[in-house]
C-alpha cells in the first residue's frame, strides 16, 4: 500500500510574503507499506511488515530564508494471530516506528526554533475479541 502527496502552497494575499511557500509545508510526502502473513507451516499466523515514510524539504520560515532537509524513516511490524492457540480474532503485535532511530529535524518555525523528529518508538499491543 502506498500514498503520495504533492502540495503547491503559496501566500497569495500577504503583502510581505506573497508568492512564498508557507513554513513547514513540504511539497512532497510519500509512504509505502507492505506485509506478509504466513498461512501454512510452523510460522502460520505470523505477519511481518515494513514500510517507509518520506517527507520532502520545507521552508523554515515565511520569508523562505532557509530550508529544512527532507527525511525518510522506516517502520516495522511483527504480529501473531492467536487463532492457532484457540483465541480466534485475537492477536499480539509489536510495532516499531523509526526502526533505525534516525535523527532528523522534522520542522522549523524560525531560525531559532526547530523540532527534532520522533526517536524510535516501540509499541506492543494485544487485541482480544470475545
Amino acid at each position: 500500500m502506498g500514498s503520495y502527496t504533492y502540495t503547491d502552497a503559496e501566500y497569495t494575499t500577504d503583502t510581505t510574503y506573497k508568492g512564498n511557500t508557507p513554513a513547514q509545508v513540504p511539497k512532497h510526502m510519500a509512504s509505502l507499506w507492505g506485509d506478509y502473513t504466513f498461512f501454512d507451516g510452523p510460522l502460520s499466523g505470523l505477519t511481518l511488515g515494513t514500510g517507509g515514510r518520506f517527507t520532502g524539504s520545507s521552508y523554515g520560515d515565511p520569508a523562505n530564508s532557509f530550508k529544512v532537509g527532507s527525511y525518510t524513516v522506516v517502520d516495522a511490524l511483527v504480529r501473531y494471530d492467536l487463532a492457532r492457540v484457540g483465541m480466534a480474532g485475537s492477536n499480539v503485535a509489536l510495532h516499531v516506528n523509526n526502526l533505525f532511530d534516525r535523527e532528523y529535524v522534522a520542522s522549523c518555525f524560525q531560525t531559532y526554533g526547530c523540532f527534532w523528529g520522533a526517536e524510535r518508538q516501540v509499541v506492543a499491543t494485544a487485541t482480544f475479541r470475545f
